[in-house]
């Protein structure tokens, strides 16, 4: 085990680092760029008409950030979704496209309306599976609009990898980790385009520490449930099979725990969890908690006293930082998005596999003190390195450094 922690924490030092924190949910004053002169289309087409991803809460959180700091933005989605009806109702320069069945041929014709009546600087692709229409449409018909806009790219999946020729023709390439910056771009070049890696940011929440760290505590979601509660929030694809598992591992070590599986899923994934726990004999330790309200997130995260994910291709995942900001040490394995997250400290990297992960575990629920420690070193990374201010700004700085050398070099 690894953990970032140093020596353990008194009672004093938590009261210390309560009243250094109180308030710290909210965000420092935005700067108004009253010149920033910059439009930006945000293109995302994702597909859920149930419920809302961390993509979608991100580009709500970026598109508010950037307008208080002067930027025009606009979001183009698919017409009915979740996000559609519920996080963008009410909010101007929202474009509904159809993209669905038939609707795809036309989806084109409003791609290119949609362009052209907003005429944005900037195109933000926030989808890989749009990057070819959005790229031929803007390249090959850039004459009609009243500008031609730059096109960048933002990445969560390896997927493109093998297409060099069409992510030549992007202007600009947004990594949320250098793990996946490298595998695209070694070295962090890709022809012309510019290149950053931006971490995902949150609104920090006000949290009281020397409660969240009691073990004891009275919990608000998991009712009844005591100490250890350990958690995998997430839609139900991200191998939380190898979850339970670690759970039978565990059982091996821990008589008592819990370890709750929160996010939707269908049918037939939460029926082959649901065999699979009762199988091993863990339906005592395993709960399958289904999807949960956006809002209720904060109460899950005070409940659980360890966050773990099983799934190694996670690119970033907004629910880690959101535990650590919430004080809850992140336990995962050695691969993809959370290496680069906990080296800034507040959990453990795990190198193997489900027994690897339960040795872990069980030795962080029989240490009260480092489990603390980390969740303290977890709450101070995110405050100076995962912050909704700290993203926004690198994203408003690369916008408008894009924007001015392309200026620059065709004035």
């Amino acid at each position: 085990m690894h953990p970032n922690t140093g020596s353990a924490p008194s009672a004093d030092i938590i009261e210390n680092h309560v009243k250094s924190v109180q308030g710290a949910g909210m965000n420092t004053p935005i700067q108004r760029n009253e010149e920033a002169n910059l439009k930006i289309l945000y293109i995302s087409n994702g597909s859920n008409f149930l419920g809302a991803g961390g993509m979608e809460y991100h580009l709500v959180d970026i598109t508010q950030w950037l307008e208080r700091k002067g930027v025009k933005t606009a979001l183009a989605v698919r017409k009915n979704t979740y996000w559609h009806r519920t996080l963008l109702a009410g909010k101007p320069n929202v474009y509904p496209l159809s993209w669905t069945g038939l609707s795809k041929i036309t989806s084109m014709y409003e791609v290119v309306k949609t362009i052209r009546d907003y005429s944005p600087d900037i195109i933000s692709i926030n989808r890989e599976r749009d990057i070819v229409r959005i790229v031929l449409i803007v390249k090959l018909l850039g004459l009609i609009f009243k500008k031609r806009p730059k096109l960048v790219s933002v990445f969560h999946n390896s997927g493109w990898k093998k297409w060099p020729s069409i992510l030549s023709l992007l202007d600009g390439m947004i990594f949320p980790n250098k793990f996946l910056m490298n595998i695209y771009a070694p070295g962090g070049y890709l022809g012309k385009a510019a290149i950053s890696v931006i971490h995902h940011g949150i609104h920090i929440p006000v949290v009281d520490a020397a409660d969240k760290l009691n073990p004891r505590r009275r919990r608000k979601f998991f009712l009844g449930r005591k100490f250890p509660i350990i958690g995998m929030v997430g839609e139900l694809r991200k191998n939380q099979s190898e979850l339970i598992d670690v759970a039978y591992h565990l059982a091996k070590k821990v008589p008592e725990f819990t370890i709750a599986i929160v996010g939707r899923g269908h049918d037939d994934q939460v029926r082959q969890l649901q065999e699979k726990i009762d199988r091993l004999g863990l339906t005592k330790h395993v709960i399958l908690a289904g999807n949960v309200d956006r809002s209720l997130i904060p109460d899950i995260f005070f409940d659980l006293d360890i966050s773990v994910t099983t799934n190694r291709r996670e690119p970033f995942g907004l629910v880690f930082i959101e535990s650590l900001a919430f004080y809850t040490p992140l336990v995962a394995y050695d691969s993809g998005g959370p290496v680069e997250i906990l080296e800034k400290g507040g959990g453990v990297l795990v190198h193997g596999g489900a027994e690897e992960m339960a040795e872990h575990l069980a030795r962080l629920i029989m240490d009260q003190d480092t489990l603390r420690s980390l969740g303290m070193a977890g709450r101070a990374a995110v405050e100076e390195h995962f912050s909704i201010d700290a993203m926004g700004e690198k994203h408003y700085d690369f916008y408008r450094n894009l924007l001015q050398d392309w200026q620059g070099s065709s004035g």
